[in-house]
């Protein structure tokens, strides 16, 4: 017996440590997996980063090359020539080696100088390089840019040069480049000495040897993508470091050892209990004995308190008949039979987590009998109950569906309809309901009417928890009694919101023209690289007569709500049209003036006539009004016709908080937008946190390549000014530089010297020169 116990321990043993193994290997695979994914996302993101890069470089060809073809340098002395490159290499970032003009093929301007002085006065159709000549008779070939590289170029560097011919009156007038350092570039985009990379990487032209990385990784079957220039694309292939393989190795050993020695310690505990239960069982054996003996005086003894067991067992069950009764009456109402209150509760409850786990939507009707009052005090208490007896009898034998159906108290009642998120469906009962209410209620053969009134609120979009819920749709029923009785009303916030402080303050709203509380105050918008002020922002403040200046972030949602915004957004546009108009009186640079524009405002059929009007009537060109709306509320089709009327009178656009709610490319694409307002919330993170620094990077680079003006604002501090600055965004709006202000107080403003706050700038050019 016990060699049969031996075999099947150690056979239970082999199928612990086989399954073990199947189970460890399937955790080996999804390791792999997990690696596999991890490489390729870290690929994908080291080739967009690289791309971008690439892209973000060489977009100063297009500049250069527009700056060139205007008039061929024609008029130009060579400081200013030099000026303007330096200002567009200074905007590039750190990869940017060089930008070179060469006019009939012989370099001319170069910037930096510094490092460069080997190829001024260098004759590039002469070059003796064999790739250089290529890429020139391509050049020439194709009228278009060409890359080369990479490869040694003369200051020494390895790098890549971009290069792109210029006719004149269709002959050649001369060649523009932009030359990038590549290991600076590589290390812009992240690729090259990273210690987070878990990848071995190299980098090639197809069909060439890499350039970056060991070539042999292109021969070990290596995870690809590719790298597109203007007329040629790299290749990237990425192999995972022997190090993540060989701790995975690592991982999986110290499991498979630990596993194996808690089996084997499983084992020797089993062979110990094995053993140990043979002498308990010798043991049992004995006092078995020696109880069947105190047994037979036992049974005796048990007769007498089978007998006792009787008594108790009718003793518990009268006991549970009244528990019983106690129980039904705890969640019973004792008139109606109907359950009461603690009982709907409880089933709202369990729903309510029904419905946060499969999505779904219930909906609680609160009603009471409309004069039921009037019944009880003319007729008497046992009247009134009778009626109530008849209304429950009515809606039980209606054959309408509901999932609970209970009495509150009184002539209050409630029912839950689960899964019924079609407002129409719940119409359909609310009014079959109070079909089953109308025919008259014979009682003591008195005839009475009886009529109800309804509230309605819906899960989850009138509360969260089965408290809310009641509370609202008790609030909902009495705006229901309110309005005519015998009849339903929908739970909404606007219910909740209407509150006397609330009322007070819209009716005080109403007159805030009238009083002259209203004041638009100025903040200026600065351009740091012109070193100056280039635009204003107006904005709204309500200095209310008692409780002083009010957050516009109370006020505005109430003008929208009780409809003022519309003329309160028109008297700001005047208004602000006005200031501006006498500000360019008085001033050689004409500003521009932004103006926050309402939803209500852009759906008013009148408006872009309204907007026009204000423009002939205060003298402001419109070229010099730009439109501020939020990406949320505004950026929708039926706005579309509007905007694109207002920019056809001249007016810019410009997507406030924009990145901070649902962005879509495909809105800047069709909508007419000539500006994106990079929102505070970004900028407040430039200090602290990287994905806030990656999330403007990646703005700006939208607003490049949709060819949009980008400004920030809420910049406080020359950190957060100088990133802005240095990546590519040089309008900036906040209390860096100014607070909003009056217009007396904007118009001193507009005269100071920036210098001061601009010392960042020329910081940032030192360290380009270094």
């Amino acid at each position: 017996m016990k060699s049969i116990q031996y075999m099947i321990i150690a056979l239970i043993f082999a199928l612990l440590v086989s399954s073990s193994e199947f189970v460890l290997e399937k955790y080996k695979k999804s390791l792999l997996h997990e690696l596999t994914v991890t490489e390729e996302s870290q690929l994908s993101s080291k080739t967009l980063a690289l791309q971008s890069v690439i892209d973000r470089n060489f977009n100063l060809m297009v500049s250069l090359e527009a700056y060139v073809s205007a008039n061929y340098l024609q008029n130009k002395d060579e400081q200013e020539v030099v000026t303007y490159i330096a200002f567009l290499y200074l905007g590039a970032q750190a990869s940017t080696l060089n930008l070179i003009i060469a006019p009939k093929g012989v370099v001319k301007y170069v910037y930096p100088v510094k490092g460069n002085e080997s190829i001024l006065g260098w004759d590039l159709l002469n070059d003796p390089r064999e790739n250089v000549q290529q890429q020139i008779a391509h050049a020439l070939q194709t009228k278009s840019m060409t890359i080369n590289g990479p490869f040694q170029l003369l200051q020494g560097n390895n790098g890549l040069v971009a290069r792109k011919p210029l006719y004149h009156d269709g002959a050649f007038w001369g060649f523009v480049s932009v030359g990038v350092d590549m290991d600076r570039l590589l290390n812009e985009a992240g690729v090259k000495d990273n210690a987070e990379d878990i990848l071995d990487m190299a980098i090639r032209s197809p069909g060439q040897p890499a350039f970056y990385g060991d070539d042999a990784i292109f021969q070990k079957n290596p995870m690809l993508s590719y790298i597109q220039l203007s007329d040629n694309k790299w290749e990237l292939a990425a192999l995972p470091h022997a190090s993540s393989i060989q701790s995975i190795g690592q991982q999986i050993g110290f499991i498979r050892s630990s596993y194996i020695s808690v089996l084997l310690l499983g084992l020797l505990f089993i062979l110990y209990i094995s053993r140990q239960r043979d002498k308990l069982s010798r043991a049992v054996n004995d006092r078995t004995k020696e109880l069947q003996l105190a047994n037979e005086g036992l049974t005796s003894m048990n007769d007498k308190l089978l007998a006792g067991q009787q008594e108790l067992y009718n003793s518990n069950k009268r006991l549970q008949e009244s528990e019983q009764l106690l129980s039904y009456m705890a969640y019973h109402d004792v008139l109606t039979n109907l359950h009461n209150r603690a009982h709907f509760q409880m089933m709202l409850k369990e729903q309510i987590e029904w419905c946060q786990i499969h999505h779904t939507s219930l909906a609680v009707l609160f009603f009471d009998l409309d004069n039921f009052k009037m019944v009880n005090d003319s007729h008497g208490h046992d009247m009134g109950d009778l009626m109530l007896m008849e209304v429950v009898d009515r809606i039980q034998h209606s054959g309408l569906t509901y999932h609970t159906f209970s009495r509150f108290g009184g002539d209050e009642f409630a029912i839950l309809l689960d899964n019924c998120s079609d407002e129409s469906d719940i119409q359909l009962f609310c009014e079959q309901l109070l079909d089953v209410l109308k025919p008259p209620c014979l009682l003591a053969n008195r005839a009475f009417f009886i009529s109800a009134s309804i509230g309605i609120v819906l899960y989850p979009n009138g509360g969260m928890t089965w408290e809310t819920l009641l509370k609202n749709a008790d609030i909902a029923m009495y705006i229901a009694k309110k309005e005519s009785g015998s009849s339903y009303s929908f739970f909404n916030q606007q219910m909740a919101m209407n509150s006397l402080s609330k009322l007070e303050m819209g009716n005080h709203l109403r007159q805030s023209l009238e009083r002259g509380e209203l004041e638009i105050v100025y903040q200026p918008q600065v351009d740091c690289h012109l070193g100056q002020i280039v635009g204003v922002e107006a904005l709204l403040r309500w200095n209310h007569t008692t409780k002083g200046y009010i957050s516009p972030s109370e006020f505005i949602p109430l003008a929208e709500e009780i409809g003022t915004i519309v003329e309160i957004g028109e008297w700001v546009l005047r208004g602000a049209c006005l200031q501006m108009k006498s500000w360019h009186c008085q001033m050689e640079a004409p500003l521009t003036m932004s103006v926050n524009l309402s939803v209500k405002q852009l759906n008013d059929e009148r408006f872009v006539d309204k907007v026009s009007q204000i423009l002939e009537e205060t003298g402001l060109e419109a070229k010099y009004l730009e439109m501020e709306i939020t990406e949320n509320v505004a950026m929708k089709d039926e706005q579309l016709d509007a905007l694109r009327c207002l920019r056809q009178l001249g007016l810019a656009i410009s997507v406030d908080d924009f990145g901070t709610h649902y962005s879509s490319l495909s809105y800047l694409k069709r909508f007419p937008v000539t500006k994106i307002k990079l929102d505070q919330s970004f900028v407040r993170g430039v200090q602290t946190d990287d994905k806030d620094r990656a999330m403007i990077r990646a703005i700006i680079s939208v607003a490049t390549s949709f060819q949009l003006h980008i400004i920030a604002e809420g910049v406080e501090t020359e950190e957060q000014a100088s990133f802005l600055v240095a990546n590519g965004c040089n309008h900036i709006q906040g209390y860096y530089f100014f607070r909003p202000m009056n217009a007396e107080q904007t118009f001193a403003a507009i005269q100071e010297n920036l210098q001061p706050k601009l010392g960042f700038l020329v910081a940032d050019a030192k360290d380009f020169s270094i």
